[in-house]
């Protein structure tokens, strides 16, 4: 009988489940977008218990698939930054409030820390919501909410890779009493932390029936999702980086056992990885993959509709249109600054296409991480000469290339484009004991397909784009937004 793992991957706009096989295969998996409700802008707020109606779902529909028999273990990875209120009862008391949500109460330049991105929500909703912050038992993450439908109520529990955007200390990797105190935000209020990769709990009856498998099958700590995408990309040792391209672009570089701290306001985060011990440094520029659904959503109905009438998918169709257009787009260039309503199009001109914004919008995600490799670099201390590289664009051989000639290294895509899901799996493998350590499982589990290397000419084009890039980008995000009022 075969031996399977059950991940779910949790992510910003959708969930999924993915079974894997002890080698890492996949077996089969399901997806399903959360439904989408209109809010304000700024806002961003997701009820807590779609993320479980889309596990349930995407895993109902998996398990059909497979004998259930034979999941030995459930894990999985979460979107971060994310954080909400319950009260005694395990009941939600608020909406999540995303890390996309842009309400802030405080001025960080008051306090001997840096501000952690949930901080500020949760004293949102202590400033504006008193009767409902006054009923808060725990403060809850994704994974958290998640844990507790798996295994009951009484379990609440998070990791350092989502506890880090809290009151975590970086060097004790436990709640920081003087950051509690700090932001009146009690060390009690917050779940317990544990390491990823040790079994928290076994699966409930009642989750059991709900996810169409098996009670009492062991529950394992997972993580963050791009901390699990590094693993899921054999990304563990000092020097090494990754690239994912998805809802946004996150670039993440091994520091080793310490984490290593930027000079001055540079947008760069240490963060502990999913392997204890070892810390990150991560650089993120949100929107970039959105920024092609939003061009697909409301400029490409009709190439959607004739993708859904001939079962094509409608992204490979949109590739196809960019490869028709030269490298740099013929000057048209696309800031994807738009999730915090500054994106921007510059040099837009009667000779550009459909095809030309697409490509734009292509090398605008390879732009942004390249700007921000050098910043990691810079403090990592060592060149990276070779990027793993996973994520949704890396479907695309263009989206590829595109990025292995902008950032002028060689680009290794591998088998499964999951890494955060392949990453979950490899530390719920472990955590059964299928595996003596991650060096083994990642031996057996993680597997590259493709290779791209930087074209010369390509390269020499972009080097005049990134130049021209970075400065606009941080002119951008820094300044005030012309249209504030509108």
């Amino acid at each position: 009988m075969s031996e399977l793992l059950c991940v779910f991957d949790c992510g910003t706009t959708g969930a999924r489940t993915i079974i894997f096989d002890i080698n890492g295969k996949e077996i089969i998996r399901a997806y399903e977008e959360y439904p989408i409700e209109k809010q304000p802008v700024g806002i961003s707020e997701q009820n807590p218990i779609i993320w479980w109606n889309t596990v349930k779902n995407t895993c109902n529909i998996a398990v059909k698939k497979i004998n259930p028999d034979e999941i030995i273990g459930i894990c999985a990875s979460f979107q971060r930054a994310t954080a909400g209120l319950i009260d005694k009862n395990g009941e939600v008391l608020h909406p999540a409030l995303t890390w996309m949500d842009e309400r802030e109460v405080i001025d960080t330049s008051t306090y001997h820390e840096e501000l952690r991105r949930t901080i500020p929500k949760l004293l949102w909703l202590k400033t504006n919501k008193p009767d409902l912050y006054n009923q808060t038992f725990k403060i809850f993450f994704p994974d958290t909410y998640i844990y507790m439908k798996l295994c009951g109520k009484d379990l609440c529990v998070t990791d350092p890779t989502n506890g880090i955007w809290g009151i975590m200390n970086m060097e004790t990797l436990d709640w920081d009493e003087k950051l509690a105190e700090s932001y009146g935000l009690p060390v009690d209020l917050w779940p317990e932390l544990h390491t990823p990769g040790e079994i928290i709990g076994e699966l409930s009856s009642e989750a059991a029936g709900n996810l169409g498998l098996k009670s009492n099958i062991p529950v394992i700590l997972g993580g963050g999702d791009q901390q699990c995408a590094a693993l899921g990309l054999g990304i563990i040792d000092k020097g090494q980086a990754k690239v994912t391209t998805g809802t946004g672009t996150f670039v993440d570089y091994v520091t080793g056992d310490t984490p290593a701290k930027p000079a001055g306001d540079v947008p760069i985060f240490p963060l502990p990885h999913v392997i204890k011990g070892k810390w990150i440094l991560e650089a993120s520029m949100p929107g970039t993959g959105t920024a092609l659904k939003w061009f697909k959503d409301n400029f490409s109905q009709l190439q959607t509709k004739i993708c859904e009438e001939t079962n094509l998918n409608v992204y490979t169709e949109l590739t196809k249109e960019a490869e028709q257009i030269s490298p740099g787009s013929e000057g048209l260039l696309f800031v994807p600054l738009y999730i915090f309503r500054k994106g921007t199009i510059h040099g837009l001109g009667w000779n550009h296409t459909r095809a030309h914004m697409i490509r734009a919008i292509m090398e605008s995600a390879a732009l942004s991480a390249q700007m921000y490799m050098g910043m990691l670099e810079a403090v990592g201390g060592a060149k990276v000469s070779e990027l793993k590289s996973d994520g949704g664009a890396m479907n695309s051989d263009l989206w590829a290339q595109i990025l292995a000639d902008v950032m002028s290294k060689k680009i290794v895509v591998p088998e499964n484009k999951d890494g955060a899901a392949l990453g979950a799996a490899i530390l719920g493998f472990c955590g059964c004991k299928k595996y003596n350590n991650l060096n083994d499982a990642i031996e057996k589990m993680v597997r590259f397909e493709k290779e791209f290397n930087p074209i010369k000419a390509n390269a020499k084009i972009y080097k005049k784009l990134n130049r021209i890039f970075m400065p606009t980008v941080l002119n951008i995000f820094e300044g005030k937004r012309v249209t504030k009022n509108l």
